[in-house]
């Protein structure tokens, strides 16, 4: 799995901010959704299921290491 852009969002003077459609559209998230949301190394990531932080930074760390 490689990265993919989605596109950008401008967070709200409320600290709200909208996904983009294409990344919506992608993986499945409807309004009725819940995502959830884990910084690792100052970089933000967004999963549809919560995940144990340790699990996450393996997968991020794992496929780093197969380029």
């Amino acid at each position: 799995m490689n990265a993919k852009f989605i596109g950008k969002a401008r967070l709200t003077g409320q600290g709200q901010l909208t996904l983009p459609q294409e990344g919506r559209r992608d993986m499945n998230i409807s309004k009725d959704s819940e995502v959830y949301w884990y910084e690792f190394n100052d970089i933000l990531v967004l999963v549809k299921e919560i995940v144990n932080p340790r699990e996450l930074a393996g997968l991020i760390l794992g496929k780093r290491r197969r380029k």
